[in-house]
Parts: structure tokens; sequence; C-alpha cells
């Protein structure tokens, strides 16, 4: 049985739903946490030049990418708090009646709390003063441990397959496989612009799925139930997708729940007032990669493959003015091919056994007799001719077959049409451990290349709208469609129609088609409270899509794999074992909504917020 894809949306056919979710995120007041997974914080405190604190202040930040504002005004106590800051360059400015203006440059990434403390001189508004380094790189307002990765680094480190998600390994406390600080590697939480991105099968994408961090080539098999590589969420995230990643490891603030591993936040890249775009493609091939030894040995050729990874991204200004606002976007596409092949073993029949003859070597001689099961004479494959039922039992004369039936008809019929005969002789069979004393024994190793292709295609699109500098709205939809074929089920004997007898053929695939939606509205209630509220929707879908197993050929007397052999030790076309050939879905459908809401009162900054999420497995 094979699975069949499911029916997903055209990614532009959640254009209109960006409008819904904009609707249903301008009438969201719920109270809620604060800190926000996709952004920063800046915060200080304004004073006069002789340290006393300034109320009323006005507080400009101004985004050097887009050149939008948002305000806030400083209170009695001369404090000042601006959150939910998208992540990125800016220019903060603080004006009073009777004082000079005063302007500083600032960073705010991912997760951030920056603390800008400024003073005012005395002057007049039209004359500007300039402060470098007012920013304290001290952390004041969490005790959080963790690091963020910025666009730069992104651009520059090296990255398994040029996912973000690889840098996780790099934080402090974060073993090699991804556990955290002790915790097991499934107990880490990945946030997507503010949304839900965790995989609530395995929590880890690296168990029953192939990790988009880990080794392409490591165990997409659910044979070995591991993959080369960290933890990730359900969601790709390409490095040319990404504006910045942040790692938290221990200490995280209460707004951190449902695990007890890391928190995983990475951002989008978004779109500036300016149009800015690039196209990229890595290719790597084995062209000029020696073969193995084994493979020489049996004349197999080295495994041909090359991987083509390819993209664009785009972004920039889009309808200005749309709705009384600025509208930005960013779209980014990546494509992957993997004609990848792999050097495939599997056991089959000698041609004396497709004849009833067995062999058997004594191990202290070495001597090889062969015995024959049929009621006929047979001359073996070497021009042996061999008695029928000739002695080999306990006691002088007992026959091989005492119920004299010989070789069974559709056995051998199996054998002779379906299975190529052994192409390794001449000691150990590798994966099959067969015997092979003289040249032929009972079973062989055949071996040759089997072909596992991968194509996969991503897509992320983003949309942030400013309703003035009051009410900023931010979306994104994420695609991803993995076609991976996997060596759980293969046909070596050309069983299956289309496929051809001596060429391995998969018969098994690893399908993902995830996909992912957020939006969330930041609204400047007062000058010193904001509201932000989020809403994604993860829709995790994967397959173990398998060939299943056949009936049975009457008559036959028993199963193919009556001893549950391996896959690659079973004397038979193609395997039929249970746990390589069992068909497997996850169809997840999560829903999270989140609301924070942040006020200041005189010195102290007083953060509220609730999260609830549904999971529909």
């Amino acid at each position: 049985m094979r699975v069949r894809l499911p029916q997903f949306p055209s990614p532009f056919a959640f254009v209109t739903l960006f409008v819904l979710i904009a609707a249903l995120c301008v009438l969201a007041a719920v109270p809620a946490l604060a800190q926000s997974t996709a952004t920063g914080t800046i915060a200080g405190t304004i004073t006069d030049a002789s340290g006393a604190v300034v109320n009323s202040a006005t507080i400009t930040l101004t985004d050097t990418s887009t050149k939008t504002t948002r305000t806030a005004t400083s209170n009695e106590a001369g404090r000042y708090v601006l959150v939910n800051v998208d992540p990125g360059q800016y220019e903060l400015s603080v004006s009073k009646q009777g004082f000079s203006t005063t302007k500083t440059q600032t960073k705010v990434t991912v997760g951030s709390a920056v603390t800008l403390n400024l003073s005012l001189e005395v002057g007049g508004q039209n004359v500007v003063v300039e402060v470098t380094a007012a920013t304290t790189e001290l952390q004041t307002m969490n005790a959080t441990v963790g690091n963020t990765v910025t666009e730069i680094a992104l651009d520059n480190l090296p990255s398994l397959n040029r996912d973000v998600s690889t840098f996780v390994e790099l934080q402090p406390g974060v073993s090699p496989d991804g556990s955290v600080a002790g915790a097991v590697v499934d107990q880490s939480s990945f946030m997507l612009d503010g949304g839900n991105n965790t995989n609530d099968m395995d929590g880890s994408m690296s168990v029953y799925t192939t990790s988009f961090a880990g080794d392409p080539t490591g165990g997409i098999s659910n044979q070995s139930f591991a993959v080369a590589g960290g933890p990730t969420g359900v969601m790709p995230t390409p490095a040319d997708s990404v504006e910045e990643f942040k790692v938290n490891s221990t200490g995280q603030t209460a707004d951190f729940n449902s695990s007890a591993g890391a928190e995983v936040q990475v951002v989008t890249r978004r779109g500036t007032s300016s149009y800015h775009g690039s196209a990229y493609e890595y290719y790597l091939d084995n062209n000029w990669s020696a073969n193995t030894w084994d493979n020489n040995l049996t004349g197999t050729p080295v495994p041909n493959w090359h991987r083509s990874r390819f993209g664009a991204r785009f972004g920039g200004p889009l309808l200005p003015k749309l709705l009384g606002g600025k509208t930005y976007f960013f779209a980014n596409y990546e494509g992957y091919r993997w004609p990848n092949s792999e050097t495939y073993e599997r056991v089959t029949p000698s041609a004396d056994m497709r004849l009833g003859l067995l062999r058997f070597t004594d191990g202290t001689t070495g001597v090889s007799t062969i015995y024959n099961l049929n009621n006929t004479t047979v001359t073996s494959a070497e021009g042996e001719v061999v008695p029928a039922n000739s002695g080999c039992g306990a006691f002088p004369g007992s026959k091989c077959d005492p119920r004299a039936v010989g070789i069974n008809p559709l056995v051998q019929q199996l054998w002779t049409k379906y299975m190529p005969l052994p192409n390794e002789v001449n000691g150990d069979c590798g994966l099959t451990r067969c015997d092979m004393s003289g040249g032929v024994g009972n079973i062989g190793g055949y071996k040759a290349n089997l072909a596992l292709p991968q194509t996969s295609n991503f897509f992320v699109f983003r949309l942030d709208h400013d309703f003035g500098d009051k009410w900023h709205f931010t979306s994104s939809y994420r695609y991803f469609k993995l076609k991976i074929a996997t060596h759980d089920q293969v046909d070596i004997g050309g069983f299956f129609s289309g496929d051809k007898q001596g060429v391995p053929t998969s018969l098994s695939e690893a399908p993902q088609l995830p996909w992912y939606l957020v939006a969330g509205v930041t609204t400047n209630i007062t000058n010193n409270t904001t509201n932000n509220f989020h809403y994604s929707f993860l829709r995790n879908w994967w397959a173990w899509s398998r060939q299943g197993d056949t009936v049975q050929f009457d008559g036959l007397g028993g199963a193919l794999e009556p001893l549950g052999e391996s896959r690659n030790q079973v004397l038979a076309p193609y395997n039929v074992n249970t746990q390589q050939t069992r068909t497997r879905f996850w169809d997840g459908h999560d829903q999270m909504f989140r609301d924070d809401v942040t006020t200041l009162k005189g010195t102290h900054l007083l953060q509220f917020g609730g999260t609830y999420q549904h999971n529909f497995n």
C-alpha cells in the first residue's frame, strides 16, 4: 500500500487568511505574558544633567531599515519601556521642552532586554546631542542564560543542510545530541515568529522523521530510530529565511512553558523600505570519489549521487500606504535535489540451493559435502552428480528429507524467477555472514547500488504592516514538502511492476508535508502599556509509506519469513518483516493562542500573560 500525500492549499491562498487573522488580532485584548519569543525590549531612565529624573519626556524609536517609529513617555520615576521590538538596528531619541534632543543608536536582538539610560541637557529642542555607547549589555530584567546568533553569523558560520537549528549545539550546556542541561533531547521548545513550532510527537524531529539539522545520509530508517544531528522544530529554518536565532538553555522566565529543555527562538527575515534579494546554489557530487574495497571485489561501481541546494530570497515595501500605513514583505524559496544512491546488500540462494542441494562444511577438516533433498539424482552447478536423498542424518543412510518431498516447487520458482544469483564469493559476505566455502554455498551475498532520491521544496512568506505608530501587524506562512525514499523495504528481483531483477528498487518512502501559519498584533494601549497577541497553527504531517505485505502463495505451507528474518537476510525478492513494512502516519494540528501585556508603574515593570494551546493528533 502506498500513502497518498494530502492536498494542501496553495501558499497564495493564505493572503486572504492573513487579513482574517489581522481582524482577529485587533479584537484580542486578553491580558497575558510579558517576554515575547520573537522580539526584544528596550528600557531605561531619563535624567537631567544633575541626575534628577525627567518625567513626560518623549522617547521616539525609529527602525533604521523601515523608517517606522514608535513612541513612549517617561513616567514620574523617569522610567520608560518599549517592548515587542523587532530585531534590528534602531535610533532612539529623547526630547522635552526646555531640553536639547538626545539621540543614540542601538541594536535589538531576539529575546534581549536592552538598557538605555539617557541624560538630557538644558537647551533648545533644535539642538541634537549624539550619545554613543549608551547601551548596557548587562541583563537586568531576567536571569535567562542563552546566546543569540545574528544574521551576519548565520551567513558565515558553517551549518548542516543550511538549517540554523545546527547552532543549538553551539550553546553552553547543550550536548551533541541536543540534550540540554540534563534534560532529554525531546524536551526542547521551538518557537517561530512568536508561535509554536515544536513537534509534539517526539519533540526533536530526530526519532521518526528526518532532522533538518542532521546528516541527510543518516538513519532515515525507522530501524535505526536515530538521525545524526541535533533537534529541530517541525518546520525547517533555512539560513536564508532567518533573521536571528536564539537558544535559552537555563533560567528561562515564566513565559517558558511545556518542556524542561532549551527554548529555541527563531525569527523570519522581514522586508525593509528598500528592495533586497539574492539567489544561491550549493552543489556537491562524488564524481572524484574512490570506490570501496568491497565494491571493487564484486564489480559494484561507486554509488552515483550529487546534491543541489538552491533558492532565492526577496523583500521590500509592498503597496505603499495600504490601509493607511506601511506594508513590507519578505519571501524565500529553497529547493533540494539529491538523486542519492547507496550500495545495498542482500542474501540470495546459491545455484545449488535452487536445485535442492545443500552444502555443509566440516569445521575441523574443512571438507564440504553436498546433500540432495530431491527424489532424483541432481547435478550441481559445479558438475557434481549428487544421488537422491543421500544420507545426512545422525544415523548412516538416513535421509536428508525423511518425507521425500524435496524442494517446494513454489519456492524454487520464486528463487529462480525473482532472485539474482550471488555476486559475492570467496569469503565473508558482510551483512549476510554466509558460508561460501569453495566458492559455492547455500546462500550468498548480492550487492548492487540502490537509488534513494530525495526532493524537497520550501517556501516562506512574511508580511508586516504598521497601522501608524501604535499598531503593528505581522504574519508569516511556511510550507515544506519532502519526498524521500528509504531502504526499509526493497525489491531486488523485479517482483513488482516496473522493477527489474538484480536492480534493487525502494518500496518505501518517508514523506513529510507540514505547513505553518502565525500572526500577531502589537498594540501600544498607552505610552507605557503594550499588548502583544499571537496565534499560530502548525500542521505536522509525515508518513512511513510502504508497499506492505502481499498475499502469500497458496500451497507454500508457511510465510516467506517464518522466523522473523531481518530485511537483509530474507530469502525472498522483497522483505515483509513487520517493523520495516508497516505503514504509519502522523497528522498533527496544533493551535496556540498567546497574549502578553506589559505596563510600567513607577519603578516597577509589571508583566502578565497567558497561553492556550490545543493539539489534535
